[in-house]
């Protein structure tokens, strides 16, 4: 399935996810924020910290998402 190679947060809770075969994707993660599982990302600067291993793209030690996960959140 590849690997992710980098995240760049953008305004608007949009985060640009670029993979290991050369595509990005645009995740609009905005209609989430006002659940619990990414309550925590409306808060711009912890938004901001957003990391990749990879695999995962996560913030902190609470929020985490998978590549998988990564298409399905972009085919919503």
């Amino acid at each position: 399935m590849g690997r992710i190679t980098s995240v760049t947060p953008h305004t608007d809770c949009r985060l640009e996810v670029r993979l290991d075969t050369g595509s990005t994707v645009m995740l609009n993660l905005a209609p989430r924020i006002h659940t619990v599982r990414f309550g925590r990302l409306a808060d711009e600067a912890f938004f901001r910290t957003a990391a990749t291993d990879g695999t995962f793209i996560r913030w902190g030690s609470g929020i985490e998402i998978s590549l998988h996960e990564v298409f399905q959140l972009a085919e919503d």
